[in-house]
C-alpha cells in the first residue's frame, strides 16, 4: 500500500519533534517553531504545492518576502513592522535548509529543493558593548534599592547585573542556572551553553559577594537560582523586561539589551591584556571568528584613544612649530 506524502505541516511537526532528543536549548526550538509556524503560514496564504512539489524558487521567494515586507505575520511583534535584517533572512535560510536537509536525510521528500539554496551574507552589526559610565548607573540602580527601597529585587537584580558584567554569560544560560550547579564555595557555576554543551565559568570577587548576598534573600524551593519577589521561577523574558527597565532608571539611552552585558566582558578582558583563547573557552565559542572580532574592536578602540598623543599635527604643535 503506497504511503500518502506528507503535508508541510506534518513535515514541520515531525522534524520538531526530532530536534527535541539533539541537546537543544529551549530558545533554539522555540526560534525554530517560530520560523517554521512563519514559513508554513507563508506557503499556505499562498497557495503552494505539497512538500515534494516545492522548488528552490518557492524558498526563494519566501526569503525576498522576510527580506522586504513589512506587517509580515499575522499577530507578530513589533520587530516585524519593518523589512528584516540580512541577519534575520540568513537565520530564516537556516532553518529552512536545515529543515529540507533532514526531511531529505529521513527519505520524506527528494529532491531537496534547499540543497542549493544559497543565503547571503548575515552582515551581523558590530560589535557595541556598554560604556564603562552606563554599567556604573545600572549598577547604581541596583545597590540604591536594595538599600533603600525593595531589598530583595535590589539585591537580584544586582546579582544578574554583576554575574553578566563579570562572566559574559549568554541571557539563556544565566536564565537557566540552578543551584545545584553551583560550586558550594560560589567560586564557580556549570552553565549549559549553545547546542546543550556543558561548561564551567568562574565566579570572582563582586560578583560573588553580590551572588551571596542575594541567596541569603532567595525564596526557598525549587532548583531554579532566579526567584520573583513571590517564590516563582524567573523567566529569561522577565530578565529582559528588568534589564529594559533599568536602563530606563539608570538613563542609558541606547538600544540593546543583555547581549551587550557579553560584548562588554568580552572587549574589557581583552583590553586587561587576557588571551584570545582563553576568553573563547570563557565565552562557550567553539571557534575564534567571534573573538576575533572582539580583538578587532579593541584595537581600533586603542587606536583612536592613542590619536590625541600620537597626532602628527598636534605633535608639530607641541614640539614648538608655529
Amino acid at each position: 500500500m503506497e504511503t500518502k506524502p506528507l503535508t508541510l505541516t506534518q513535515l514541520i511537526t515531525a522534524f520538531l519533534a526530532s530536534r527535541q532528543g539533539l541537546n537543544r536549548s529551549r530558545h533554539t526550538l522555540d526560534y525554530y517553531r517560530i520560523v517554521l509556524t512563519n514559513f508554513e503560514w507563508y506557503a499556505r496564504t499562498n497557495g503552494w504545492p505539497e512538500p515534494a512539489l516545492i522548488t528552490k524558487g518557492h524558498l526563494r521567494e519566501f526569503l525576498n518576502y522576510v527580506a522586504t515586507e513589512t506587517y509580515r505575520w499575522p499577530g507578530a511583534s513589533r520587530s516585524a513592522y519593518k523589512p528584516a535584517s540580512p541577519a534575520t533572512v540568513h537565520h530564516y535560510g537556516r532553518v529552512i535548509k536545515c529543515l529540507f536537509n533532514w526531511a531529505e536525510e529521513e527519505e520524506y521528500l527528494e529532491p531537496n529543493p534547499a540543497a542549493r539554496l544559497r543565503l547571503g551574507s548575515p552582515q551581523y552589526k558590530g560589535v557595541e558593548p556598554y560604556s564603562d559610565d552606563e554599567v556604573r548607573a545600572m549598577l547604581r540602580v541596583c545597590q540604591e534599592d536594595a538599600r533603600f527601597r525593595y531589598r530583595f529585587l535590589g539585591a537580584r537584580n544586582l546579582a544578574i547585573i554583576s554575574l553578566l558584567v563579570a562572566t559574559g554569560l549568554r541571557l539563556e544560560e544565566l536564565s537557566g542556572m540552578r543551584l545545584s550547579h553551583l560550586d558550594p564555595r560560589l567560586r564557580q557555576v556549570q552553565v549549559v551553553g549553545k547546542g546543550g554543551k556543558l561548561r564551567l565559568v568562574p565566579i570572582t570577587g563582586e560578583a560573588r559577594k553580590a551572588l551571596r548576598h542575594y541567596l541569603g534573600l532567595r525564596p526557598p524551593g525549587g532548583d531554579e537560582l532566579w526567584k520573583t519577589d513571590d517564590g516563582q521561577p524567573l523567566h529569561r523574558y522577565s530578565i529582559q523586561i528588568m534589564i529594559q527597565r533599568l536602563k530606563r532608571r539608570a538613563g542609558v539611552n541606547g538600544g540593546g539589551g543583555p547581549h551587550r552585558f557579553r560584548h562588554y566582558f568580552a572587549t574589557r578582558y581583552l583590553e586587561a591584556g587576557g588571551d584570545l583563547n582563553s576568553l573563547r573557552l570563557l565565552l562557550g565559542h567553539a571557534t575564534l571568528d567571534m573573538v576575533l572580532r572582539y580583538s578587532k574592536y579593541t584595537a581600533v578602540t586603542r587606536a583612536l584613544s592613542e590619536h590625541d598623543q600620537f597626532s602628527p599635527l598636534d605633535r608639530l604643535y607641541r614640539n614648538g612649530w608655529r
